[in-house]
């Protein structure tokens, strides 16, 4: 086996570790994160739902796996959507964070990422869906590239939920302010995926 093969194994088995610990988590404290969900916001969100990364961060897959296996949303996944995989969803979830191994891997550069990204918007703007930004990736996915990606989705998005490392800066709290979009902060990435559950209608 190659080792380039043993490195993609390797990654994916780390995302799956991850995934599971964030799954141990996800239901503790639903009720808590119930009460912090404005009630003009909790059940929502309909289905069916899509989630895609915005910047080839495998932050996605971690979320993909919450979200279906856990929670049992049940929604479509694909890290590299085209615009007409999002045409028929009613709820659109943009992972945010820009890898460069990520991209490597998908053999884009930022800037075909960045317009994929807009033309999946585009069209799940056309189709009426709602978007929600999700940043779970913590300081690790910050940076230019990211913040660049974060810049574009924040302000299409009918709410954002964010882990608390990833905005110790308060780059999300004054990017939201500025565009009037609700941001649940969050202390892991079990506790996002309880506000997501909270966000969508039954």
């Amino acid at each position: 086996m190659h080792m380039k093969n043993f490195s993609t194994i390797g990654r994916i088995g780390a995302l799956l570790v991850i995934a599971l610990f964030a799954i141990a988590g996800a239901s503790a404290q639903t009720a808590q994160t119930a009460n912090t969900v404005p009630a003009a916001l909790a059940g929502t969100f309909l289905k069916p739902g899509f989630i895609t990364s915005a910047g080839q961060t495998s932050d996605a897959a971690i979320v993909k796996v919450l979200a279906n296996t856990k929670l049992k949303l049940g929604f479509d996944y694909d890290i590299m959507a085209k615009p007409e995989a999002v045409a028929g969803a009613k709820t659109l979830v943009l992972v945010l964070g820009a890898s460069n191994k990520g991209l490597g891997s998908a053999g884009l550069s930022f800037e075909q990422e960045m317009e994929r990204v807009k033309k999946v918007i585009t069209a799940a703007q056309k189709a009426g869906a709602k978007i929600i930004s999700m940043h779970t990736g913590g300081s690790s996915r910050r940076g230019e590239l990211s913040n660049a990606i974060i810049e574009l989705c924040i302000p299409v998005s009918s709410v954002v939920i964010v882990v608390e490392e990833g905005n110790k800066d308060g780059f999300f709290t004054e990017l939201c302010a500025k565009h009037s979009i609700p941001l649940q902060v969050v202390p892991s990435i079990a506790e996002a995926g309880n506000v997501l559950k909270v966000l969508m209608a039954p």
